[in-house]
């Protein structure tokens, strides 16, 4: 039995509101006195590049102290599916592990980076047509991953 999650659209459709996310992104500064300070920089660097520049990235104060220690093998992390959707929803996956703190710019522009580049060959390969991660079959292409 597959189960196939399909996302609440209540008011904007699923890849709306990615778009709308990652047309923005929140950088914190940390003050003096030891508070964080947050403002919503309206930039859509995310949204509108399928290559990410970890230059970039290491600008934005949330990163800067990443970036100066960083020893990263790639300076570009780069979303080329066959589908643009399908960009979407990585990029949206990466921006929020990225912004919720739960990698580091040094794991993605190395562990992650790398995966993703063979991720990503292996979907224009097998799912050449693939509108949406959610449309896979978990199982069945866990099968194909395997044995690709």
């Amino acid at each position: 039995m597959t189960t196939m999650y399909k996302p609440n659209t209540e008011n904007l459709n699923f890849h709306e509101k990615i778009q709308k996310e990652l047309s923005s992104y929140i950088e914190k500064a940390i003050n003096e006195n030891g508070s964080v300070a947050e403002r919503v920089v309206e930039n859509s660097y995310f949204l509108m590049n399928d290559t990410w520049n970890i230059n970039f990235i290491g600008s934005i104060e949330n990163f800067k102290e990443q970036y100066d220690n960083h020893r990263c093998n790639y300076k570009n992390l780069r979303f080329f599916t066959n589908n643009p959707s399908v960009n979407l929803e990585f990029k949206y996956m990466f921006y929020n592990k990225l912004f919720k703190d739960e990698w580091s710019i040094t794991t993605i522009y190395t562990d992650k980076a790398r995966f993703l580049s063979r991720l990503i060959e292996f979907l224009n390969e097998k799912y050449p047509n693939l509108s949406s991660l959610l449309d896979l079959n978990v199982e069945e292409t866990e099968r194909k991953w395997v044995l690709w």
